[in-house]
């Protein structure tokens, strides 16, 4: 929750300074996506279990195919949290 309310208050101050919504609409799209993943035990552990091994992937053929795979999972969650592919809403 403190890092929530932490991005929250950045966004409304944001929101604020720039007379405009998308801070906002950014923010709740970041954490609509987060709570997507966590829905899922398994996928948010090998969501995390990809990051960590695209940061020591060997050769750049690795870190495409790794990075392919996050993107899937992600996708999946952009998807079931209803936000259209490209972060448009």
């Amino acid at each position: 929750m403190p890092t929530f309310d932490a991005e929250r208050a950045t966004a409304v101050a944001r929101a604020r300074e720039q007379v405009s919504s998308a801070p906002m609409r950014r923010f709740l799209r970041q954490w609509d996506l987060y709570v997507a993943i966590e829905r899922h035990p398994s996928q948010a552990a090998r969501l995390r279990a990809l990051e960590d091994q695209a940061a020591d992937a060997a050769t750049p053929a690795e870190a495409a195919k790794i990075t392919a795979e996050i993107g899937r999972l992600l996708d999946v969650a952009a998807a079931e949290a209803g936000i259209p592919l490209g972060g448009a809403r």
